[in-house]
């Protein structure tokens, strides 16, 4: 897997600022859920553990 370039992990980097504020304002439930599980995902890139490009597929073998 090739690593992200400068801009690539800022371009996450921004959008991970982006959906933490968005958490902090909503106090709906399940766009909380929503919205961790898309950090969750943009984290996993940055980390070098998920392929950039791939955030469409679910994580499933962590099982949360």
């Amino acid at each position: 897997m090739a690593e992200l370039s400068t801009s690539e992990k800022e371009h996450v980097q921004t959008e991970l600022d982006k959906l933490n504020e968005a958490v902090a304002k909503t106090t709906d439930f399940s766009e909380k859920l929503e919205l961790k599980d898309k950090i969750h995902n943009m984290q996993m890139i940055l980390n070098g553990t998920k392929p950039y490009g791939s955030i469409q597929y679910f994580c499933e073998g962590c099982g949360s």
